[in-house]
């Protein structure tokens, strides 16, 4: 037996037979005698007495084997925070359940279950890039609150900059030149669990902008977003100062300049008197356009990221959240530009496992 504590410090016993394969499938029989349900309060994860309070009466409220906030927590989303997460599963009928319960186990078969038994540190070297391991909020905290006498340049590196990096020594030299590098995306999840390393999160500018909008409101620290086709800067600006009241974008710049002339956009830029530079170019051309030019600029922090702006303008959408909750976002992205994302994804993805699982070049080690 296992003696366990649910998410509202209720005591929860587990059973398990004593050998053989299927040591863990007693637990059906504690399913089956409703000590237990499949989907319900996580059990490793504490609420806070307020929302404890708040739930301790829903029928609904049995401990399970599988939660929301666990699968959210297993693929590194930061999209809603755990009341939210617990509020939509408590409110779900038993087609969310069932649909719950399949997610979960791909994500399983994806990451594995035991994600407590993996080693935490602060910094990781990734493929011999040293990462950043953060949650998102903390990466939203070093946007923010970073010092402003210089400008400090952050990248995000998923899958494809990894395969950029590896058969481009120029690119990986100028990864390297950042200040911040952030994890983005189930891939560099896991390289990280295929050296024994929990990464804290899911660290996407997608899924990042919302909450630095928010910090940037609270901070009154202002934005200028620099790329994409004419237009869509404009229109991803206008959608988020509606979505966000009290938000600062201090100006816009498409990335189709035909001049090429860096010194009037620096200026642009920097008459803006904007705080955080957004830069959408695609890589490796944002990467190095910032490192080019980050001595030139006065905004206290920049930031490298990618297709940013067309998804906030509405050129294109967001995957469904089932496809987020599982890590296989990408597999959107490839059905939206077949041809344009087919050698991303398409050839990618399966290099990028294959240099990870089997060629090993992974190398990772705490910093």
């Amino acid at each position: 037996m296992q003696h366990r504590t649910d998410a509202l410090s209720r005591p929860v016993i587990l059973h398990n037979f004593s050998c053989g394969m299927w040591v863990k499938t007693a637990v059906l029989f504690d399913i089956y005698s409703g000590r237990i349900s499949f989907c319900g309060i996580p059990l490793t994860h504490r609420l806070s007495p307020d929302l404890q309070f708040c739930v301790i009466n829903q029928i609904k409220c049995r401990a399970g084997l599988f939660s929301l906030y666990d699968l959210h927590l297993r693929t590194g989303l930061a999209i809603m925070s755990k009341e939210q997460l617990l509020e939509q599963q408590l409110n779900g009928n038993s087609v969310d359940y069932f649909v719950l319960i399949i997610k979960s186990f791909m994500s399983i078969v994806l990451y594995g279950r035991a994600i407590t038994k993996l080693k935490k540190a602060k910094y990781l070297s990734l493929f011999g890039l040293n990462v950043k391991n953060t949650s998102m909020a903390e990466a939203v905290d070093w946007i923010i609150q970073t010092p402003a006498d210089k400008t400090q340049i952050g990248f995000f590196v998923n899958v494809h900059s990894i395969n950029l990096s590896i058969s481009d020594p120029t690119f990986f030299k100028q990864l390297s030149n950042a200040n911040a590098l952030f994890a983005d995306g189930s891939g560099m999840r896991l390289a990280a669990k295929k050296a024994g390393f929990l990464l804290n999160g899911n660290n996407n500018g997608t899924d990042m902008l919302p909450h630095l909008c928010e910090s940037c409101v609270e901070s009154n620290q202002s934005l200028y977003f620099f790329g994409a086709k004419p237009r869509v800067a404009e229109q991803a600006a206008s959608a988020l100062c509606k979505q966000y009241p009290g938000l600062n974008i201090a100006g816009t710049k498409h990335g189709y300049n035909e001049d090429n002339n860096a010194e009037q956009i620096i200026e642009s830029i920097n008459n803006s008197g904007c705080d955080i530079l957004l830069v959408a170019m695609g890589s490796p051309v944002q990467e190095q356009w910032l490192l080019e030019h980050r001595d030139k600029l006065h905004c206290k922090t920049a930031l490298a990221v990618g297709g940013l702006f067309d998804f906030y303008s509405g050129n294109i959408s967001r995957s469904p959240m089932w496809l987020r909750e599982i890590g296989m976002e990408w597999v959107w992205r490839l059905l939206q530009e077949p041809r344009n994302k087919f050698n991303r994804y398409v050839i990618g993805n399966p290099l990028f496992l294959y240099r990870t699982f089997i060629l090993g070049l992974v190398n990772t080690g705490e910093k």
